[in-house]
């Protein structure tokens, strides 16, 4: 479980090279979609949501699943998986092993390194810069009617060639999104439940490394 954790640290967070697909369009009616996703998005001081992540690549015959929770506030964060955490300040970075009480401290993206990576506190406007988008088709999850919008990079620098986004028109927040890798492998984000404007102190994305057995520092 250690393992797939850290690959959804590293599918959220870590760069991501190599493809472009400049020939798609941005599609009017994907869009207006999306258009509000980041007016709800941006209307709230702070987002709290509970998901699933799931990792498939058949060919070599993976598929894991696994729960997290995320909070985020501006550019902040605090992400937890079984065993793993991460919090950020928006400056700092700290990766904490729980069962191995080790701490490591990097530095914190910045806003031109978050356009080449995916980051929690960009996850939900990963879309707004540096895509084509066309409109999917309308489908179900859970019950619920959700628009599917596909997104392309412009630029290279991206080891995914596709992003899919489902968006619930009757709330307009997302429900799912897919990174499809061009190594095969599949991530996908089901959005189990989302509170918005929750209290939360900025010092909450600042972890105390005091109880750590080890803390790595590796900052330039």
């Amino acid at each position: 479980m250690k393992k797939l954790a850290l690959l959804v640290l590293v599918a959220l967070s870590t760069s991501l090279a190599g493809y472009s697909q400049n020939e798609n369009p941005k599609d009017p009616k994907a869009k207006a979609i999306l258009d509000k996703l980041s007016a709800e998005t941006k209307s709230h001081e702070t987002i709290y949501m509970e998901f699933s992540y799931r990792i498939v690549n058949k060919p070599n015959g993976i598929d894991d699943t696994q729960d997290g929770k995320v909070w985020i506030k501006s550019n902040m964060y605090k992400l937890e998986f079984p065993g793993i955490e991460r919090y950020s300040d928006g400056k700092t970075l700290w990766t904490v092993m729980v069962d191995d009480g080790e701490c490591q401290i990097t530095d914190a993206m910045s806003e031109d390194e978050e356009e080449e990576n995916i980051s929690p506190s960009s996850l939900l406007t990963i879309y707004e810069n540096g895509f084509n988008y066309l409109y999917g088709n309308p489908t179900t999850i859970n019950g619920k009617k959700v628009d599917m919008i596909k997104l392309f990079p412009e630029g290279g620098g991206k080891a995914y060639h596709t992003i899919k986004v489902y968006v619930n028109p009757a709330t307009n927040q997302m429900a799912r999104i897919e990174v499809l890798n061009k190594d095969g492998n599949t991530y996908t984000y089901d959005l189990k439940m989302i509170k918005n404007d929750e209290p939360m102190a900025n010092t909450m994305f600042v972890f105390d490394t005091s109880n750590m057995d080890d803390v790595i520092d590796l900052r330039d």
